[in-house]
């Protein structure tokens, strides 16, 4: 919209141009009419003014002291001058001093809107770069722990107070945004703001006011974020919150955490419309860190997480999640826990790193952030973490066989080696406890028993084949060095010494 000021010491060509210009467009609003440039001059600072229509011969500041006043202290005002065709050498002056252009009286209304519309055009161009670059400087205030000091000598507010709205919305952002802008336009055209997509469903306006709004204005504004009118009257669920208002660039940050922490309030409750402002939501200044996982509570997760065993992991969620919800955590709090658990899971089980980082599961922290309750955050967690620990079960029961076949040839082929439990859980990309359960429930034996019982069997071979070799070098053969323990182990699984198996051949 083009404010525009009229200043003309005659009252009817005032009241005449502010009528014709009135009724020609929407774009075009008077917002002053003045007898000459004195007043003009004194009245302006109360009004918001784009283009100045001024008569050249004015008593007290005619219009090219104006012109001239306007340039020094309002650059960003554009000036149209208006004379008598016996004016016009006069006039080439104030051309020189950037008056926009020179209008002859009587007015022709043909080049006064082409004129006009041509300035609102331009206008249009200029205000969307202000406000694209303005919006780039807030998004560097609002995301960085230190902003520069040129960013500052740089923003300039359009107006001298804000308050900052967050919104949470169910609708696609490449809807919502198409819309937002034009419907709150609808609602008021004296709304000034500015508009950034924070993440996905999750957008920040600021408003700006001339003066200090009310909390009757402020709360208007937020029920209109989550109305039906708003967003097409769509079932989706709708959250906003408002900053406090402010009259300095520097608590730009401030209030949009502000604002993010009223709006996140919303999680926890199950209207479809919730709207919050800050002051409405108790004495918490800053969201609730993130508690770490104790070392004995990941004892207890660690053995059902070696053991698949998924009941009581699902039950350990569902408590971490109850705390939470007790702590009122924001969705960050939540999603960085939820980041936490999956982590140490796949430290513990490499198995589940590789599921993580597969396609099906990629960008879950954003589809987390995205969910606009509590409960539907969890569900997602839940669907995510139970499903790979699923997948991970199957997967395993697929390669149970043969990874027990793979150890028991290892075994056949290396029986006298030392071997580590770790060696053959890695040969076959197993954790040793997954590896020690699936061995003994495919082979009824522990991997120790199945051991000895493989050295033994090559030992009574050598005992029947090797008449030459000493009860000692038979022992160290087959992976026994310590002739006693060799002796002792013969006996309790064969029921003789080697000896006495020995004389029995």
């Amino acid at each position: 919209m083009l404010n525009i000021m009229i200043v003309d010491d005659e009252m009817l060509i005032r009241e005449g141009l502010a009528k014709i210009i009135g009724k020609e467009s929407p774009c075009f609003r008077v917002v002053g009419q003045f007898p000459d440039g004195e007043d003009a001059l004194r009245h302006l600072p109360e009004l918001e003014v784009d283009v100045v229509i001024t008569d050249i011969r004015m008593p007290v500041i005619d219009g090219l002291e104006l012109i001239k006043s306007l340039r020094a202290t309002h650059p960003h005002i554009r000036s149209i001058l208006m004379s008598g065709f016996t004016e016009f050498e006069y006039a080439r002056e104030a051309i020189r001093v950037s008056a926009v252009d020179y209008l002859l009286k009587p007015i022709n209304k043909e080049q006064l809107f082409e004129l006009l519309y041509r300035l609102h055009d331009e206008q249009e161009t200029s205000r969307e770069k202000e406000a694209l670059h303005r919006q780039r400087l807030i998004h560097t205030c609002l995301h960085s722990e230190a902003v520069a000091e040129y960013v500052w000598e740089e923003l300039s507010l359009p107006r001298p107070y804000f308050v900052a709205f967050v919104q949470r919305a169910g609708t696609e952002e490449s809807e919502h945004t198409q819309e937002c802008g034009r419907s709150l336009d609808n609602f008021d055209p004296e709304w000034l703001f500015d508009r950034l997509a924070v993440q996905h469903r999750l957008q920040v306006f600021i408003f700006y006011f001339a003066e200090a709004p009310g909390a009757e204005a402020v709360h208007r504004i937020g029920k209109l974020l989550t109305g039906d009118a708003f967003h097409g009257g769509t079932d989706g669920r709708v959250l906003a919150g408002s900053s406090n208002v402010y009259n300095d660039a520097k608590k730009l940050k401030a209030a949009y955490l502000e604002a993010k922490l009223a709006c996140d309030s919303g999680i926890y409750g199950h209207a479809l419309r919730y709207y919050a402002p800050y002051g409405a939501i108790g004495d918490r200044t800053s969201p609730p860190q993130v508690q770490e996982i104790t070392a004995a509570e990941w004892e207890f997760v660690t053995e059902q997480l070696h053991l698949l065993h998924l009941a009581p992991l699902q039950e350990w969620i569902q408590r971490r999640f109850e705390r939470l919800r007790s702590e009122a955590a924001s969705p960050e709090a939540i999603a960085e826990t939820c980041t936490l658990i999956e982590e140490a899971a796949a430290a513990e089980i490499r198995e589940l790193k590789g599921i993580f980082e597969s396609p099906a599961y990629a960008g879950r922290k954003e589809r987390l952030l995205a969910c606009l309750s509590f409960s539907e955050m969890k569900q997602l967690f839940l669907s995510c973490f139970m499903g790979a620990l699923s997948e991970l079960q199957e997967a395993r029961k697929e390669m149970g066989s043969k990874a027990v076949e793979t150890v028991k040839r290892w075994i056949a082929e290396n029986y006298s080696r030392h071997v580590e439990l770790n060696t053959l859980a890695n040969l076959v990309f197993l954790t040793p406890s997954y590896l020690s359960k699936l061995f003994k429930h495919e082979t009824g034996l522990t991997l120790t028993e199945y051991i000895a019982e493989i050295r033994l069997k090559n030992a009574k071979r050598l005992l029947r084949t090797e008449p030459r070799m000493k009860v000692h070098q038979i022992g160290a053969e087959v992976g026994y060095p310590d002739p006693a323990y060799f002796n002792k182990l013969f006996k309790k699984m064969v029921g003789v010494t080697p000896n006495e198996y020995k004389k029995m051949l």
